[in-house]
């Protein structure tokens, strides 16, 4: 059963700050308001790996207290970061999280400012640089408890955030380090940006907000009903200081100096929610080295695509994530 509003208000104000010792972390992820959080969104893992320990938490960064994740299997070859995607949170990503238990892998994963648990104006945010800075902070937290090495999982804005990381403090050996990233439908530009643009200009000195449209950004009838009425932690607006963020972003990597890191991008070309032709040009110029895998037909949330789709999804992972 979905927890209400209330109910989630109370977990996010209740959580407490971790401390990135799994004995002291995994006792409030035991309580009841947590585990039944988890039980509500497919969390719940440790019912399924033997052995496996949860930690969640808070982390302050940047002004934000960001609501956190880790999971330490037996025996783990490595960890994946997983960062979610706009308007999205931890608790839909069960399949990228699911994914790198199955394969041996620890996990940290995070609420981004303004989304799901964590504080700060809702699906909002002054500049992408934000985001990179919680996952650095995160990190740098977390490099002493989880093994190495680290990989990283990126869908839409998520992948954003992991490609300004990577330009950012990717070269500063004080940083952790990913070996790896994948990233699925990655955002630069959304579609329809050139017309857009216009009205959002027009727009940003009146309003804060609009009204969030209806799209069907997998073909997962349960998983769109779901994110349209049936998620309490779902936005139901767009935040054009969001969008201001995401022009800056967009202007930043035009500007960006050339990446070389091991980068798959797995982009579906039934997706309507990115700009997907233009951004695969983009990262084609500015990482060249870049393996790039389309997926036809396939919609924007691929880690939430239908089976079909998905599955490809994961196969190109196990690929490219192999030991």
């Amino acid at each position: 059963m979905m927890l209400t509003p209330a109910q989630l208000t109370r977990l996010a104000e209740d959580m407490p700050l971790l401390q990135f010792d799994i004995q002291a972390d995994e006792q409030w992820a035991r309580s009841a308001l947590p585990h039944d959080y988890l039980a509500a969104y497919g969390l719940d893992f440790q019912a399924h790996f033997p052995g496996l320990r949860h930690a969640f938490g808070a982390v302050e960064s940047g002004g934000f207290r960001i609501a956190t994740h880790y999971w330490l299997p037996q025996n783990p070859r490595g960890t994946l970061v997983v960062i979610h995607g706009y308007y999205d949170h931890v608790g839909i990503f069960g399949h990228a999280i699911r994914f790198a238990l199955e394969h041996d892998l620890a996990v940290v994963t995070f609420d981004l400012p303004g989304h799901g648990l964590s504080s700060g104006e809702q699906a909002a945010i002054d500049s992408f640089d934000q985001y990179g800075d919680v996952l650095r902070d995160i990190l740098s937290r977390v490099r002493h408890l989880l093994p190495v090495p680290f990989f990283g999982f990126g869908q839409s804005t998520g992948g954003s955030v992991l490609l300004n990381y990577q330009w950012r403090f990717g070269d500063n050996a004080d940083n952790v380090s990913l070996e790896k990233t994948v990233l699925c439908a990655p955002l630069i530009l959304p579609c329809g940006w050139q017309l857009g643009r216009f009205a959002f200009y027009l727009a940003r000195p009146f309003l804060r907000r609009l009204a969030r449209g209806t799209s069907n950004s997998s073909h997962d009838p349960a998983f769109t009903r779901f994110i349209q009425s049936g998620d309490p932690l779902q936005s139901r607006y767009l935040s054009l200081k969001w969008v201001g963020a995401m022009a800056l972003w967009h202007d930043s990597v035009r500007c960006a100096r050339l990446l070389d890191k091991s980068i798959l991008v797995i982009q579906g070309t039934g997706d309507k929610t990115v700009d997907w032709r233009y951004n695969l040009e983009q990262i084609r110029q500015k990482i060249p080295s870049a393996q790039i895998h389309l997926i036809p037909d396939a919609g924007h949330q691929l880690i939430n695509e239908s089976p079909e789709y998905r599955n490809q999804v994961l196969a190109e992972m196990e690929r490219w994530l192999a030991p």
